[in-house]
């Protein structure tokens, strides 16, 4: 078995019961965990507590790292649905690839089976953002207008609510875009997250970021406060009732936030002072906390040095960070498509490393499958591909572990 190497308190994990801890792979052997790579939580004074001594990194910095383009065509972002994929190029094309459901009639443009490989998005004018669900795509144009396409509207369809669109939030049932003021406007119909179109109030903050689920939605004001809204209890992170709660409220214990990610089963916050936390359904092992537990209020998730946690990607399997040194770490129960970057199906509790080629800009997840953006714009994925998901241009029941690149038209 490999050597892992969790970047997780080791104190932290005594006191939370790894050892211990339960679930459907308990009897499989685990990796084991190697004191040296134990380290101190961060202790900037941000929100949480920590009774470790003081933070002996840098300064915390979440600025992504500059693409360097040293590949044609060279990739700038990348966006995640549960299992499709866009990225959105230099030369100002986005490029899509998996699910052929949620590419509509652009998936029949790949070069093998449909959605396998990556198709241009293209007729629909000039994107600004991209939002993903798992039988839909939305895309926020510079006219301000959003038209989706997926698998109940094959060809891209002006949504009639959104305007003056520049970020998105695309769930299965309902969706949110923030306008370039900040307005907040949501749309569709879910018994959890709302119905009909509402404008959100975030307490006369605008929005800077949100994201939907299927239980729970989170909106980011301008102070960096962070707001839920839903009916699953347990994700809402604060004081609601049984009921559904679609007034957005503020989240319990965090400080300024910086960004949020979130599955349909937990959701994971990153502070500006560079600590995470997350809550939630524990019973992935997608919390980072070192066992299998589920808690209902942020709980920070704790790292050794140097390096600090920069951008958070969550899916129902796993969760992933992408670090200020550029390397990326990895979690979760089990590690059943290889989603985790290495070979053994036993998972890991706590952040570990995945060793890749190249440095990187972003990570994103879906569900049993991990692609990071690199520092030179190129793209590699690994996990699943069972929907063609890591744009090898078939589909296919195989464990990909192993980080393959991404060949774009």
């Amino acid at each position: 078995m490999r050597a892992i190497a969790p970047l997780f308190f080791l104190a932290s994990l005594l006191a939370s019961g790894l050892l211990s801890a339960c679930g459907g792979d308990d009897d499989e052997t685990r990796p084991s965990l190697d004191p040296s790579d134990a380290g101190s939580p961060p202790g900037a004074d941000d929100g949480g507590t920590s009774d470790a001594a003081p933070d002996v990194r840098p300064p915390f910095d979440g600025a992504a790292p500059e693409i360097a383009c040293a590949v044609t065509p060279c990739m700038k972002r990348i966006v995640a649905g549960p299992t499709h994929y866009c990225a959105f190029g230099s030369d100002g094309i986005v490029r899509c690839w998996g699910n052929p459901s949620a590419l509509g009639d652009f998936a029949a443009r790949s070069s093998g089976a449909p959605g396998a490989s990556p198709v241009v998005i293209d007729s629909v004018g000039e994107i600004v953002d991209v939002g993903a669900s798992a039988l839909r795509t939305c895309v926020a144009l510079a006219d301000g207008g959003v038209d989706c396409f997926g698998k109940d509207t094959p060809s891209p369809t002006r949504v009639a609510v959104a305007t003056d669109a520049r970020k998105l939030a695309i769930g299965d049932d309902r969706n949110c875009a923030i306008g370039a003021t900040g307005e907040l406007v949501c749309w569709g119909d879910s018994d959890a997250t709302g119905k009909g179109d509402t404008t959100m109030s975030l307490e006369g903050e605008k929005a800077t970021a949100a994201v939907i689920s299927e239980r729970a939605a989170f909106a980011v004001g301008a102070t960096g406060a962070l707001f839920s809204w839903g009916a699953d209890p347990v994700m809402l992170g604060r004081d609601t009732p049984l009921s559904a709660d679609w007034t957005p409220d503020r989240v319990a214990g965090l400080g300024a936030t910086l960004q949020v990610a979130a599955s349909d089963r937990h959701v994971c916050a990153l502070t500006t002072g560079g600590r995470l936390f997350c809550w939630g359904h524990g019973d992935n092992g997608a919390l980072g906390l070192g066992s299998i537990r589920t808690v209902s209020t942020p709980t920070e998730v704790l790292f050794a040095g140097p390096a600090w946690p920069a951008q958070v990607a969550v899916a129902l399997t796993h969760s992933c960070v992408r670090m200020t040194d550029s390397s990326v770490a990895c979690w979760a129960r089990v590690n059943t498509s290889g989603e985790l970057g290495h070979a053994e199906r036993t998972g890991v509790y706590v952040p570990t490393r995945v060793s890749l080629p190249k440095p990187v800009a972003a990570v994103a997840t879906g569900t049993g499958s991990t692609c990071v953006l690199a520092t030179d714009g190129s793209v590699q994925c690994w996990g699943d591909n069972s929907y063609g998901q890591l744009g090898l241009g078939q589909r296919d029941g195989q464990r990909h572990y192993v980080p393959t690149a991404v060949v774009f038209p």
